[in-house]
């Protein structure tokens, strides 16, 4: 089996040569390895949220001062990557969201496969 050192693997950490044992394993990992990485996309929604709000404060604060040329500039520029931004964390939303779905459907098939 050196051909395959992932399924060799899998049989070492089993200590089984059951394909069903190795499955369950295999899922079991990949389902680990999708909620880390669910997390570390939340940690950085988070962040970004943080820093998208930060902004939009100091936009407000901006559109208080007195109006100039470059007062509306800096307000156009900080407003079109206030927008990029709020698309990024939609975008991101949507990406756990979808992570957590395939996460919870390996769980559940895990479930049923043990049960048999």
């Amino acid at each position: 089996m050196a051909c395959f050192p992932r399924l060799e693997e899998l049989v070492v950490a089993v200590n089984s040569r059951s394909s069903f044992d190795e499955m369950l394993v295999y899922f079991e990992r990949e389902t680990a390895k999708d909620l880390e990485f669910a997390a570390g996309l939340r940690n950085l929604w988070v962040e970004l949220l943080e820093r998208t709000n930060e902004r939009q404060l100091f936009i407000t604060e901006l559109e208080g001062l007195r109006p100039s040329i470059m007062s509306y500039k800096r307000l156009e520029f900080l407003r079109k990557v206030q927008k990029k931004n709020v698309l990024k964390l939609l975008e991101l939303r949507k990406m756990i969201v979808e992570t957590y779905v395939q996460v919870h459907k390996k769980i559940d098939y895990v479930s049923v496969m043990r049960t048999l």
